[in-house]
């Protein structure tokens, strides 16, 4: 039995760690492997030079445009591949390229549903054509293996109540395959393995005033445990010039000890303009705000760093 050689949310070489072993298509977004029996396929930001832009749904389901950079597409060679998978008894493999010379992510494994024609997508040259568009379900993937901090999630919600239990991991597991289409990194400290990251919401979930936000990837960050609890208590933010934000009111033993690059106006990269209003309420409501709830905020963040015995 063929067992997955790889994990949600790790990295990748696409030469080193998919060709080499197992062959297949060394370019463009699906690749047949001759030696191992799996279908891999590639989604990014690439696709939109070619007039097309795979995503989530509402109800969980993965959007993948076929192949095919010009004219109609048709259902043949890579295509056909996804669409008779389960038939020829391959498995289906989602990467997510990470920019040019990087590494692949690993998102998960998926079956296809079913498909649908899409009229009036431009091509590589902008000239309309049929698009070919995939229904891929999720089997194992990202949505169940980042950790979501969503703070206050159940708040207002009956706990005996499982069909809303349920109804809130949903829309957990929908908001974190979103997110890794818009952040790809820890603003702090660069981290892109997803199993060393936080999605954490920039507006909480109980603040949200609809499920669209909730399930909005630009309500969202990737961060480190660490700068993850940070930003989440109000400690850090960041402004809409992609600057961080510091309060004064961090320990200073703490900053010292932390290991993080929290130098005060450094930039962190720039900010979508659907990310931004999601960061001004976090700057006006959460930052320098949440903690000084806490009885003794001080003592607060030291333990929870595991600074304090």
């Amino acid at each position: 039995m063929f067992e997955i050689p790889y994990e949600a949310g790790a990295l990748y070489s696409r030469q080193l760690d998919i060709h080499a072993p197992f062959g297949g298509q060394q370019r463009g977004g699906i690749s047949t492997p001759t030696r191992a029996p799996m279908v891999v396929i590639f989604t990014g930001e690439a696709g939109k030079t070619h007039g097309y832009h795979d995503y989530w749904d509402d109800y969980g389901i993965f959007h993948y445009f076929g192949e095919g950079q010009s004219g109609d597409m048709r259902m043949a060679g890579g295509n056909r591949a996804i669409l008779r998978h389960q038939q020829d008894g391959k498995h289906l493999l989602l990467f997510q390229m990470m920019g040019k010379s990087r590494p692949y992510r690993y998102l998960g494994e998926f079956e296809c549903l079913s498909y649908y024609e899409k009229e009036g997508i431009l091509d590589t040259n902008g000239s309309p054509r049929k698009a070919l568009v995939f229904r891929l379900q999720p089997i194992a993937d990202i949505g169940t293996a980042i950790y979501v901090n969503d703070g206050d999630s159940d708040t207002g919600l009956d706990k005996t109540v499982s069909a809303q239990t349920v109804e809130v991991r949903t829309k957990q597991s929908l908001f974190r395959r979103r997110l890794i289409g818009v952040e790809k990194e820890c603003r702090i400290t660069g981290i892109r393995d997803l199993r060393f990251v936080r999605a954490s919401h920039i507006k909480p979930w109980s603040a949200c005033a609809t499920g669209n936000e909730r399930t909005d990837g630009h309500n969202g960050l990737l961060l480190s445990p660490t700068a993850d609890h940070l930003f989440d208590s109000g400690w850090i933010s960041f402004g809409h010039d992609g600057r961080l934000l510091r309060t004064d009111d961090l320990p200073s033993e703490v900053l010292d000890r932390l290991g993080l690059d929290l130098t005060n106006g450094r930039s962190v990269g720039s900010f979508n303009a659907k990310q931004l209003p999601y960061l001004e309420y976090h700057r006006n409501a959460i930052f320098q705000k949440r903690y000084k709830q806490s009885s003794n905020p001080q003592e607060a963040i030291i333990k929870a760093l595991g600074q304090l015995p």
